[in-house]
């Protein structure tokens, strides 16, 4: 929590995920997922661009947006994911 306070990407990445998946005893809830995973791909998270492009190419938690998927799996495949 301590790192996610303090605008830590990837820490922010990791409670996106756990949200996603209910884990850590928080409910699940692919919103406040999708929430954290945008917020930590702006600060440069390649592991948020990631789960953000599945998410909206396949339209988990979300409407599918093919061409936003597409540019956030290209983001994280640029960065190294």
């Amino acid at each position: 929590q301590k790192r996610v306070r303090k605008g830590d990407a990837e820490a922010i990445s990791f409670l996106g995920i756990k949200y996603y998946h209910g884990k850590l005893g928080l409910a699940k809830d692919d919103t406040r997922a999708i929430e954290l995973w945008t917020r930590a791909a702006e600060l440069g998270s390649v592991t948020a661009h990631h789960h953000l492009g599945y998410t909206y190419y396949q339209g988990i938690g979300v409407e599918v947006e093919k061409p936003r998927g597409i540019h956030d799996l290209q983001q994280a495949a640029m960065k190294g994911q």
